[in-house]
């Protein structure tokens, strides 16, 4: 399994933490490599920012089952609409987790 073809391929769903820019076109080095660990540089292709960063890979996989209920849950449904108001909510949400909560 390849470290850094994986990590090519995943590359543009993140952003560089310095400048913000998508990291689809980053430079991927190998720093060192264990069994199962990877130290990698990884450099922005726009700001040329580097940062290391340790990459983990489980041959390992264990899958769960959910949960089912069978029996109906008690009040209103959630719709669409409400699904989309908490995420308009959470966008402009300028906190930690506890003032959101509490």
């Amino acid at each position: 399994m390849d470290v850094l073809d994986i990590l090519r391929r995943q590359a543009s769903r993140f952003q560089c933490p310095h400048c913000g820019k998508s990291l689809a076109d980053c430079g991927l080095e190998m720093v060192a490599k264990t069994d199962d660990e990877s130290l990698v540089r990884v450099t922005c292709a726009h700001c040329q920012d580097a940062r290391l960063i340790a990459v983990a890979l489980s041959s390992e996989v264990q899958v769960v089952a959910p949960s089912v209920r069978d029996e109906p849950v008690e009040g209103p449904q959630i719709s669409v609409n409400d699904v989309l108001d908490v995420r308009l909510a959470l966008g402009q949400h300028d906190g930690d987790l506890k003032s959101l909560i509490g």
